[in-house]
């Protein structure tokens, strides 16, 4: 067995391991919070948590392909907010109908992640300051398009993609959970998605091998912004608005899930169901703190707690590796 082989093997065994503990270590919480709270297991406790999660959920699925790519997106919530503020406004002012607005919104949205992509790739800028500024150009465009108002009186037509339920289960979150078998299927047995692996532990030996180090980057951050933009949609459909204001945050919560779930800063690591896990862990102290009626700032401290502890243990991992 070569070197390579082995650390593949080394890293899919690691990522396993961690898989089974975040799956152990949630089933843990959700007993302590169900011995807590005895609304928790309640059907419409249920459903919210599984509602709350699923936003999240798809921006922190692209946030998990581009973290193995060796890279960072900190304009997916700002995406958020722009996609959802140009589909639901094409849709107020009945420019357009629902699919061609929803494929507007989606367009915008791969906009702004293959524009980070390209300069990215283009001018080996770091993706920290690439998409940090988009994070404000976006923001700020959602600002403007709307002066900081709600964008409603949305077609009913376009609300039941958010709003709808297959025997009692939401349209979104069955959506996000296909999402996810998908990827990870295609991440598994994909070339174009599975190189990314290499792609991110090892760019110059990917080059080495005839792999087109700069479109797999451009592709991923093109990926992570589509992403958001479904995101968006199930956002300001479930919610009957566009808001400049939507997706604030995110970009923290969904990098705390995939780091929680095997991801690291340094690249070629990462989990589509670990991030599954990971989030799913983070909706669920939340929906702790909700039932037992504890202050969101406290939320807001065990959430900061959890994403430094994450990102040290990945930092010191990528050390050690």
């Amino acid at each position: 067995m070569t070197d390579s082989s082995k650390s593949v093997q080394s890293m899919v065994t690691s990522l396993r391991v961690r898989e089974v503990q975040l799956l152990l270590l949630t089933l843990l919480v959700g007993a302590i919070i169900s011995i807590l709270t005895p609304n928790f297991l309640t059907d419409s406790n249920l459903k919210s948590v599984a509602m709350g999660m699923t936003y999240d959920l798809i921006v922190a699925l692209g946030m998990t392909y581009v973290l193995i790519l060796g890279g960072l997106d900190l304009s997916v919530g700002s995406n958020i907010a722009l996609s959802g503020i140009i589909t639901t406004l094409l849709l107020q002012k009945g420019w357009v109908g629902v699919p061609l607005a929803i494929s507007i919104g989606l367009g915008m949205s791969f906009l702004i992640g293959a524009i980070n992509g390209a300069v990215i790739v283009r001018y080996r800028i770091n993706p920290f300051i690439v998409t940090l500024g988009m994070m404000s150009l976006a923001r700020g465009a959602a600002m403007v398009l709307t002066s900081g108002y709600f964008v409603t009186s949305l077609p009913q037509s376009f609300l039941i993609i958010g709003r709808g339920e297959v025997m009692g289960i939401p349209f979104p979150v069955i959506a996000s959970v296909l999402i996810s078998i998908v990827l990870d299927f295609l991440l598994k047995n994909w070339v174009s998605l599975n190189r990314a692996f290499l792609v991110g532990a090892n760019p110059d030996y990917a080059e080495l091998l005839g792999i087109n180090v700069k479109r797999t980057v451009f592709l991923g951050f093109a990926l992570c912004g589509l992403l958001s933009g479904v995101s968006a949609i199930f956002m300001c459909s479930r919610l009957a608005m566009g808001y400049a204001q939507f997706g604030l945050e995110i970009e923290l919560r969904a990098l705390g899930a995939a780091v929680i779930g095997g991801a690291t800063f340094s690249g070629g690591r990462g989990s589509i169901w670990g991030t599954f896990l990971g989030v799913l862990l983070l909706a669920l102290i939340n929906n702790g703190f909700v039932l037992m009626d504890a202050s969101i700032y406290w939320q807001k401290v065990v959430n900061g707690t959890i994403l430094i502890v994450a990102i040290a243990t990945a930092v010191r991992h990528a050390k050690s590796g």
